[in-house]
């Protein structure tokens, strides 16, 4: 029996799960070994994590829901590798360690949000705490934006900042915006006192889409509070008070940063080949460099496309289709059958995001024409990718 040993649940190493179920179809526990290792009980759906931050949201999902159909489970954190004799060491929740065997090892580490000095001030949104930790300033926020009178109301403003205009931030300012106004609008104040700072050090919003196209995105912000700050580094927030490069200052009621990811640290203790964009290095069929054993994929690793070299971002997109692949190569080593599966970048250019509950922005770029979807439209797609990445369609 050949064992396979995936060491991460994000959406890389669930869907990897799926994809083996799949093409093993009972197989699993009796010609092959299937194991998924996680430090935490749970998958945890990091890209509802901007949700967190004004709704209250379940984001665990047990892995019991996903290791069925005889896949094991072990909870636990990678602690070394012994490349030699083909065993990863295993810190468990007891402390206690372990060596287990693999004739297959994929590293699906994920990312972790990059750390910000906390001389910035401001929060980041980097897990459920800090969300939480955001939910309760904006609520404190609000109660004592609501008890001022009406003139001084018009004069300070709703003002929420937040730094960083990737995904995950621009998500971030859509949501605290439409929640701010609907919670003002309920108190019997005018919502359009809300503004929403969005600060961003590119040049535009979504550079990866053409000029119009960003501009529309930008255009759908301004409507529902979020006003963009493009070409804006700031330096630090303290007081009240956000501060740029450029000099200038702004009165603000709280900051969130949202600086982006990097891939987990845990793969500099393994000995791994690490590139300069500080991912593992794997080839075109997601193994190792130097390593025949072993695999990675989603953020962690650096996968480029076997025609252009151009490489995979870090997002649950890239992820799904890389899993996909991975599990049919490692079918097709285990029966020692040949295979010509290299990876190649997602078909189409596509991104969706979400601007609140009931409203989306999703552009895709197919045979050079551009296609935008807006509107409840746009927010069933985002929530349909959502739950896709997580299994839960």
């Amino acid at each position: 029996m050949k064992n396979i040993v995936i060491v991460g649940g994000g959406y890389a190493g669930i869907n990897l799960l799926e994809g083996l179920k799949k093409e093993f179809q009972g197989q699993i526990g009796k010609s092959v070994r299937v194991i998924l290792i996680d430090k935490n009980s749970y998958h945890f759906k990091k890209v509802l994590l901007v949700r967190a931050t004004i709704r209250d949201i379940n984001l665990k999902i047990p892995f019991s829901e996903y290791c069925q159909n005889g896949i094991e489970f072990i909870q636990g954190e990678a602690l070394a590798l012994q490349k030699q004799n083909q065993q990863i060491t295993i810190k468990m929740e007891n402390e206690k360690t372990i060596n287990l065997h693999y004739d297959y090892l994929v590293l699906a580490f994920g990312s972790v949000i990059r750390e910000i000095s906390k001389g910035f001030g401001g929060i980041t949104l980097k897990d459920k705490q800090s969300a939480i930790e955001i939910k309760e300033q904006l609520l404190s926020l609000m109660e004592s934006f609501k008890a001022l009178e009406k003139s001084q109301q018009n004069q300070s403003l709703f003002k929420v900042a937040v730094i960083g205009g990737g995904m995950a931030g621009i998500e971030t300012a859509a949501e605290i915006a439409v929640w701010s106004k609907e919670k003002l609008a309920e108190a019997g104040v005018n919502p359009s006192l809300v503004e929403v700072l969005l600060f961003d050090a590119k040049d535009r919003l979504l550079p990866e889409a053409p000029v119009k196209v960003s501009e529309k995105l930008v255009s759908h912000l301004k409507n529902i509070g979020v006003v963009v700050k493009n070409k804006t580094r700031v330096s630090h927030c303290t007081e009240g008070q956000i501060f740029t490069n450029d000099g200038q200052k702004y009165s603000v009621g709280t900051c969130i940063f949202n600086p982006g990811v990097e891939a987990n640290p845990i793969i500099y203790r393994l000995g791994l080949p690490i590139s300069e964009e500080h991912r593992i290095i794997v080839n075109h069929s997601y193994q190792v460099k130097d390593e025949e054993h072993i695999y990675s994929i989603g953020d962690c690793a650096l996968v480029v496309d076997y025609k252009n070299n151009h490489p995979d971002g870090m997002t649950c997109k890239e992820a799904i289709p890389q899993a996909t692949r991975l599990s049919k190569i490692l079918k097709a080593s285990i029966n020692q059958t040949p295979v010509n599966i290299l990876h190649e970048s997602y078909p189409v250019k596509f991104f969706c995001i979400s601007l609140g509950p009931n409203n989306g922005f999703m552009w895709t770029q197919k045979w050079g024409l551009d296609f935008t979807i807006t509107g409840k439209i746009g927010a069933r797609i985002r929530n349909y990718t959502w739950e896709l990445a997580s299994l839960q369609k």
